[in-house]
């Protein structure tokens, strides 16, 4: 009888361990193929070779690796409508942007964080989704030219593409702001020193203190903003990028405990997104983050000018600094 138990629980195991590496080969296998890919680019003095595999710039010689592959994750603003009678406009704006870039060799993660006002070409769309050409506007705009969910999503995705000289990205995610402190709440909190006066909307989130953000508190911390100031939104990057350094880091001490936790979030968050990234999808990204930390120094913000335009803020970014950001990585010098 106790034979027969321990040949029932090792099979159980096997069971188990077979179906994780079936998810995480079919996550990689999924992953590999790019849902947007725009034409390779590159700023004068860029000589594009091999659809972009190979670039010479400032006589250094560049090939792109290969193993990287990149996740669009986005913050959308629902609470935001345009109001032209030829756009679809209902579906809310991608508030915040992070191209996440992994590299499937090293493990190694890789954040660009790119400003909502980035101006960039956008493809326009009707109410019945009828292509109308491309504008220049600010690249949050091109989730509302869109359905709310896959067309928002790989409206977004064209242009983060286009602004990065034609890099490609293999899959999105779009969170609702509301998800926020739901994810917040998942994994106990999230510290953080309190980066700049935000008393007027939360009496705790005074410059300098050190929170641990519950609920709501999260959500108003990488949200708030005083539109009046031209600069506001690169303050609020700079605590986006903070907030998610300290709840990255945290999820990855609790994966690291229990394997199934990324699953648990992906379940939890799962009404507040719009993804194309699946179970398998989640375990082999899982299963990769697990061999690297992560710290400040892998999130990169993009520099550049804002201006005021006609009616809103405007980002313009520095080319060189984008470019070598780019070759930096997604590229290995040879």
């Amino acid at each position: 009888m106790l034979i027969t138990i321990l040949c029932i629980l090792l099979l159980l195991v096997v069971i188990a361990v077979g179906a994780l590496f079936y998810l995480r080969y079919q996550g990689k296998k999924s992953l590999s193929i790019a849902e947007v890919e725009e034409e390779v680019s590159g700023p004068d003095g860029a000589d594009i070779d091999d659809d972009g595999k190979v670039v010479i710039y400032n006589g250094e010689k560049y090939c792109y690796n290969e193993n990287v592959i990149n996740i669009l994750c986005m913050g959308i603003d629902t609470s935001i409508e345009e109001t032209g009678d030829d756009t679809i406009g209902e579906n809310g704006q991608a508030d915040v942007l992070f191209l996440v870039v992994l590299d499937q060799e090293t493990g190694e993660m890789s954040l660009i964080n790119i400003s909502r006002d980035t101006m960039i070409d956008v493809d326009k769309y009707n109410v019945y989704n009828q292509y109308l050409g491309t504008e220049n506007m600010q690249i949050c705009l091109a989730y509302a030219y869109g359905d709310g969910q896959e067309g928002s999503c790989l409206n977004v995705s064209r242009s983060v593409s286009r602004l990065l000289y034609g890099m490609p990205v293999h899959a999105y995610a779009a969170l609702e702001y509301e998800g926020i402190s739901v994810l917040n709440d998942s994994v106990g909190g999230v510290t953080v020193t309190v980066l700049e006066d935000l008393t007027s909307s939360d009496p705790a989130l005074e410059e300098g203190a050190t929170v641990t953000l519950t609920g709501q508190q999260a959500e108003t911390y990488v949200r708030t903003r005083d539109t009046e100031v031209l600069d506001s939104n690169n303050a609020r990057m700079a605590r986006q990028r903070q907030y998610l350094l300290a709840f990255m880091n945290k999820t990855l001490e609790e994966t690291k405990s229990d394997i199934s936790f990324p699953f648990s979030l992906y379940q939890i968050v799962s009404d507040y997104m719009v993804t194309d990234i699946g179970t398998s999808e989640v375990t082999y990204l899982a299963s990769l983050a697990l061999g690297n930390g992560f710290s400040e120094g892998d999130i990169y913000p993009v520099s550049g000018e804002i201006v005021m335009g006609e009616t809103y803020a405007e980002f313009y970014p520095d080319e060189e600094a984008l470019y070598e950001l780019i070759l930096d990585v997604f590229y290995n010098k040879e």
